[in-house]
């Protein structure tokens, strides 16, 4: 039993490695000996526990994605009012910054999505579950009559992931949309499509 908690977590530590490098420097020119550098290991060693250097990256990638399912769904879980997990969900959605290690990440991984099948099923495993969660609180918002919904709930759901990762990537990116200018757009939609006024939540 110690041994394999020992692997892991040596597996764990190649994981943070290599998560510091892809964040420091992008994905594309990461290396075995860059992540064994990053780590204070042979690269030998990084290759005993990781043969292929595309199974590490899915494994950062795994543990990214966490955030944006599990972590939510675990967040909003025990909240009551629907429009308090309406509105933690879009803000737990969005980069706390530019400096978001875990959307950084995630965004260096995108260009994978169309060239990498096990990078594409996960960022779809992604998709649906957080259109899921959205789903299930807006049903049950409008279960309870709080929310009003303009168009079915896996519309309003759809739209909301979809506007999460475009504004996301203008906050990382730096380009032109601050973090509290996206989280504002977000809750303007979520109030115009929930019929619920959802800023002063």
């Amino acid at each position: 039993m110690a041994r394999k908690k020992d692997q892991q977590a040596r597996r764990d530590d190649l994981i943070a490695a290599t998560r510091r490098r892809i964040v420091d420097q992008g994905l594309a020119p990461v290396r075995i000996r860059h992540i064994a550098a990053e780590a204070g290991l042979s690269p030998g060693l990084v290759s005993y526990y990781f043969p292929d250097l595309e199974d590490l990256f899915r494994a950062v990638y795994r543990d990214a994605i966490d955030r944006f399912s599990t972590q939510r769904r675990e967040m909003v879980e025990h909240m009551a009012d629907p429009r308090e997990r309406l509105t933690a969900l879009v803000r737990s959605g969005l980069p706390t910054g530019a400096d978001d290690e875990t959307c950084i990440l995630l965004y260096e991984f995108h260009p994978q999505v169309v060239r990498n099948p096990a990078v594409t099923a996960q960022r779809a495993l992604l998709y649906e579950r957080q259109v899921n969660l959205y789903e299930s609180v807006l049903e049950a918002g409008s279960a309870a009559g709080v929310f009003a919904l303009q168009s079915p709930a896996v519309s309003v759901a759809s739209n909301l992931v979809a506007l999460e990762d475009a504004y996301g990537h203008h906050v990382v990116a730096g380009i032109s949309i601050a973090r509290e200018q996206a989280e504002s757009h977000l809750l303007d939609y979520a109030s115009t499509a929930t019929g619920c006024d959802l800023r002063g939540a």
